[in-house]
């Protein structure tokens, strides 16, 4: 049983030290070559062997390397770990082979690789890791995507997908596309291997609802893969999910597959490797990751347990619809990690298993935040041990530094997002996602060209450098505390410059003027300090604080008993067809 291609390359710059190091990729063909003399190394990202992984998951101890090839050649296998590589197994081979590696004896926190030295030369045209086993069951995935005004991503993804299945039409068994366009504007019509639904535009919750609602209608379903519309994917990753779920010993055959997420324009760097929610704050695991590194591909093996994988890569059975329902109606953000808390038993994630997308940095935008906090708050009283002190400080928290910010409209989106959180499961049963998003939209704020922010820096405004992001301490955050009490006259006249997608209060902190610049678009937002207003929003701030304080047990209760009926498809087909029949 194939568990995966051994791919040489694809057509994304940048990203050859994922796949192989040396020898000459023909982007053309898919082929490797190797001159007489000359080595290849795939301890890479993409075709390194994760046997603790297969092994625990799949039951696979003697994986076979398979590769068709022209020429003479040897291949060394090897074993990483902490403390260094290992050679396993040395092998000369003449054309085509099929060559076991044994890793009864591997360790647990270690990966497999090999290189190979050409005798002669050599064209290497594929290859594949496999097992001796045979596949334990049937799969079929739903893969869905939600998307709006993304066309040319998602017609990309669409012919790629077309070229594999043209390659190999018995593909068409094995996985079917569900294509929401929440803008119905694709102009896409259904295919063989795809379907397209038009849907109202109840932002990436609802597109992936909707697509959920109708795949689990389709009883030869096993598993649906969750999949962002702006990304960047090969069909091999499709294909080594199939094969992992197809290897899964009974006793994971519940688990779900994640998918990292490297970052387009550094295709190296890895974004995510699984994510955890504790109740306060979303932490990406094995961030900013350089994966062409040994030692990043060895933390890959050795990483922290996630409790939730993004949705722009993530395949769950399709049981989980009947037993846990569908996504929240968050419109965006957080319905993935609601879910995954809710319904993931396990997930595996390994190295290889990943798509590119663009940096989150670059699609900030301010009204993301009421979608953020919201959210968040929900999702903790949901599905985490949050207790009234916690949820209240969680809010105080946001409220005083975006006052340090100077970002006062966006204070007010957080004091609206914890009102529609108090005001509990009502409100996400009577609510319209689509409307209520046009009207937090209306209030979004404009940002000013370049040229004005040069008048107002008196130059190309310039990021603070930043190490390593980390938690205000205490001490900072009373500092911050006390800033929202000052007079205006101890604030300096100095320009505050902050990046707007990550915005720092430090940055900001005791200025009179702060920039919040996106160095994407080099445009930003130019805010000013009013004490009169800041009065106000404090006033707001403590107004809550303490109705959580007092209230958050009966909120948190409420959510906990009524979750079903906002999850529900009566709920969710009170919005995919309202004004129309069903």
């Amino acid at each position: 049983m194939k568990l995966f291609d051994i791919n040489f390359g694809n057509n994304l710059d940048g990203a050859e030290e994922l796949f192989v190091k040396g020898g000459s990729y023909q982007r053309k063909s898919g082929k490797l070559l190797l001159r007489a003399g000359e080595s290849a190394s795939f301890d890479t990202y993409f075709n390194l062997f994760p046997h603790p992984e297969y092994a625990k998951y799949c039951n696979v101890k003697k994986p076979v390397l398979m590769l068709e090839a022209q020429g003479r050649y040897r291949i060394d296998f090897f074993e990483q770990r902490k403390s260094g590589k290992v050679c396993l197994k040395t092998c000369f081979e003449d054309g085509d082979c099929a060559e076991e590696c044994n890793l009864s004896g591997a360790h647990e926190g270690g990966y497999t690789f090999f290189t190979l030295t050409a005798e002669s030369d050599c064209v290497f045209e594929s290859g594949a890791w496999a097992s001796e086993k045979t596949q334990e069951r049937r799969i079929k995935i739903a893969v869905i995507i939600c998307t709006y005004n993304r066309e040319q991503y998602v017609r990309a993804n669409v012919m790629r997908v077309a070229e594999a299945m043209d390659a190999d039409p018995d593909r068409k068994a094995r996985v079917h596309l569900y294509i929401i366009d929440n803008a119905g504007s694709l102009g896409l019509e259904s295919g063989d291997f795809y379907t397209v639904i038009k849907n109202r535009n109840l932002g990436g919750a609802g597109g992936f609802a909707r697509g959920m609602y109708e795949a689990a209608k389709d009883k030869s379903f096993t598993h649906m893969l969750l999949m962002d519309d702006d990304i960047y994917f090969d069909f091999s990753t499709l294909e080594r999910t199939y094969f992992m779920l197809g290897a899964l010993t009974a006793e994971h055959r519940n688990a779900s597959v994640g998918g990292a997420m490297l970052i387009m324009d550094k295709p190296y760097i890895q974004y995510e490797f699984g994510g955890r929610f504790d109740g306060l704050i979303f932490r990406s695991l094995n961030s900013k990751l350089d994966v062409r590194r040994t030692e990043s591909l060895l933390k890959n093996e050795n990483a922290p347990a996630p409790n939730y994988n993004a949705w722009w890569y993530c395949c769950m059975p399709i049981s989980c619809v009947h037993e846990y329902g569908l996504p929240m109606p968050f419109f965006i953000k957080s319905d993935d990690v609601e879910y995954g808390l809710r319904a993931i038993d396990e997930l595996i994630l390994t190295s290889g298993l990943a798509v590119w997308h663009q940096d989150f940095g670059a699609k900030y935008t301010g009204t993301l935040e009421y979608y953020i906090k919201r959210n968040g708050a929900v999702a903790a009283a949901m599905r985490m041990p949050t207790g009234s002190l916690k949820a209240a400080i969680r809010y105080a928290y946001f409220m005083f530094k975006n006052l340090s910010l100077k970002n006062y409209d966006c204070v007010e989106l957080i004091y609206k997002a914890y009102l529609d959180f108090r005001a509990g499961s009502e409100f996400f049963l009577t609510a319209d996602s689509a409307d209520l998003n046009a009207e937090i939209r209306a209030g979004a704020q404009k940002f000013a060209e370049p040229e004005e922010l040069e008048k107002v820096c008196g130059k190309k405004p310039e990021l603070p450098y930043v190490k390593r992001e980390k938690r205000h301490s205490i001490f900072a955050s009373l500092l911050m505390l006390a800033e929202n009490y000052m007079p205006s006259f101890l604030f300096s006249k100095k320009v505050g410059v902050t990046n707007a997608g990550i915005p720092r209060a430090w940055d900001c902190f005791m200025k009179k003027t702060v920039v919040h610049y996106d160095p994407h678009t080099e445009k930003g937002l130019i805010l000013k300090l009013d004490t009169k207003r800041r009065r106000k929003l404090r006033r707001l701030t403590y107004k809550v604080f303490f109705g959580l304080l007092f209230n958050y047990r009966k909120i948190r209760k409420d959510y906990r008993e009524n979750w079903r009926k906002m999850c529900s498809e009566e709920n969710w087909c009170r919005m995919f067809f309202k004004n129309t029949q069903n």
